[in-house]
């Protein structure tokens, strides 16, 4: 969950990072979540990054809402081949979400977008509503999840709101 907006060159490297078999997990945060009030919080960051690369527009499929809610949702795509939600951990059935934003996924700009939990009345085979993607670039994979909560271990700032989502929330 960055909190400081991407310079030129950190953009060009997490780029090149993933273009050339890196793993990216973005997490993002609900809209208005500037945690050191300069104006930029993590969902504008991620979306900045996402349009000015430098390399490529949206290059990953997916772009962040801005938006705020809270939900526990069932809402999963049926993919039964897929390895992140039938891998070695198990198959997770439910996600928590406590304030965070959702995605809009674009396949004309990735193919490879792939849309993998979903707010609760949105269609798992929809580009609204998703709460955690994936996706190819290059040789390299990503995630993309709208909300800090979910990957939380409990064990940051203790000023702050801790979460055990990871764990135990759902």
């Amino acid at each position: 969950e960055p909190n400081i907006k991407y310079t030129t060159a950190e953009k060009t490297a997490l780029m090149q990072f993933v273009q050339n078999g890196g793993g990216l997990f973005i997490i993002a945060n609900h809209n208005n979540s500037d945690r050191n009030n300069d104006g930029w919080d993590a969902l504008k960051i991620w979306n900045d990054f996402f349009s000015t690369n430098g390399i490529k527009a949206n290059p990953f499929g997916f772009t962040f809402d801005l938006a705020n809610f809270s939900q526990t949702t069932t809402n999963f795509a049926n993919l039964p081949t897929n390895t992140i939600l039938h891998g070695s951990a198990g198959n997770p059935y439910r996600m928590k979400y406590s304030s965070g934003t959702s995605m809009t996924l674009n396949k004309t700009a990735n193919a490879n977008v792939l849309g993998l939990v979903y707010k609760t009345g949105s269609s798992t085979t929809g580009l609204t509503g998703c709460m955690f993607a994936s996706s190819k670039y290059g040789n390299g994979k990503v995630v993309g999840i709208g909300d800090s909560s979910p990957p939380d271990d409990g064990t940051g700032d203790t000023g702050d709101a801790l979460y055990k989502g990871w764990s135990v929330d759902a």
